[in-house]
């Protein structure tokens, strides 16, 4: 039974008393009622409540995310596919990208159309339906146990683009000639060129090689320590990495090695020459004392598909050389978390979805295999 009482400054309140979870009396309370069956009324409501569903202050404060977690521990886990489980492990990573530490009961309809509006920037519409509905579905559950009285989906805007963009690369025999070009071809005058070789090497972005400094080159133990990038559009020096998963010690293979050890003699002897001190201590940096942008290492391999009459009719730019190390690996058999910790993805969930069309190829291949060997 729900307890009315006065309070001295002549308001009437309640206190509805309940357990909880884990058996523990607990009670809620609220004031400020100018008449008592007001205070009768709203205690009613509770009672009514706790009967149907049991009142919980935990459910009451309960995250967005941590709801959308439970609720899928609760009716999703162990009832669907591999692939229909990554599909909900996407979603709870919006879910907690976009509201973090917000009660599911503060989330207003204008904040989840934000959230919905900048994940549909870079991401189709068919993707960004399927998460309104995942949500929508969650929500249901959650307006039956009057965690929340409003559907903050409802009548939500979908967008996105028409379709996934569709990654470029080089295909291993493409990739191979651009390497040996670039391998035995690299000069300071040329230095897109070796920027071009450690890239598909070793699947850096553009900002992470002209980023690097002679010190991250561990040349005794052939590594690579990615750590910093390098503000080529503006030219304000170097920034942070694109994440925190970005930062990463990599290994690097000989040959590429020997590459960056020509490319350091070479930058020595040059800037001796010219009485140039190189301050920042940077790789990239060429016999002006430049860093190349990104549009003149685009232009530059341009000019090497013409010249040695790769993708021709549809110039790829240097983000290609990225995805083009990531298919090699794929195709040689590396495992997805290997792969995603090299690249400096912060989940394997990133990594497949860039590379969900590879990733089918090797499972067909992978299925091959297991078939011939029982044949």
């Amino acid at each position: 039974m729900a307890q009315i009482y006065k309070k001295e400054n002549g308001e009437w309140a309640y206190r509805v008393f309940y357990r909880d979870e884990f058996g523990k009396r607990r009670s809620v309370n609220n004031s400020h009622f100018k008449k008592k069956s007001d205070a009768q009324n709203a205690a009613r409501e509770i009672e009514m409540k706790k009967t149907q569903v049991g009142i919980s202050q935990q459910k009451e404060n309960i995250t967005f995310d941590d709801y959308f977690k439970q609720w899928i521990k609760t009716y999703k886990a162990g009832r669907f596919s591999k692939s229909t489980q990554t599909k909900y492990d996407l979603i709870q990573k919006f879910v907690h990208d976009s509201f973090g530490n917000t009660k599911l009961k503060k989330v207003t309809k204008f904040e989840y159309q934000q959230a919905l509006d900048k994940y549909a920037e870079d991401h189709v519409k068919t993707t960004v339906a399927m998460f309104n509905s995942a949500i929508k579905a969650s929500l249901k559950d959650a307006l039956e146990q009057q965690i929340i009285h409003l559907d903050f989906t409802r009548n939500a805007i979908i967008s996105g683009e028409k379709k996934s963009k569709e990654i470029k690369y080089f295909e291993i025999d493409e990739a191979n000639k651009l390497r040996d070009y670039c391998l035995k071809n690299s000069n300071i005058y040329k230095i897109t060129r070796y920027a071009i070789a450690l890239s598909m090497a070793t699947g850096l972005r553009y900002a992470e090689v002209v980023g690097l400094t002679w010190n991250d080159i561990d040349f005794d133990n052939n590594t690579i320590n990615v750590n910093k990038t390098y503000d080529y559009k503006n030219r304000t020096g170097f920034k942070p990495t694109k994440t925190p998963s970005s930062v990463r010690l990599l290994d690097v293979d000989i040959k590429t090695m020997k590459l960056m050890k020509h490319l350091k003699l070479e930058q020595a002897a040059l800037f001796l020459k010219q009485n140039y001190k190189n301050t920042d201590n940077l790789v990239f940096i060429n016999n002006l004392h430049q860093t190349p942008g990104d549009a003149a290492a685009n232009k530059a391999l341009g000019v090497l598909q013409n010249n040695l009459k790769i993708k021709k009719d549809n110039h790829l730019t240097f983000h290609a050389l990225r995805h083009t190390h990531a298919s090699i690996l794929f195709s040689r058999g590396v495992s997805l978390e290997y792969v995603s910790a090299r690249l400096g993805h912060s989940s394997t969930l990133i990594t497949s979805k860039i590379y969900i069309h590879l990733l089918k190829d090797q499972k067909k291949h992978d299925a091959k295999k297991a078939v011939a060997i029982f044949s």
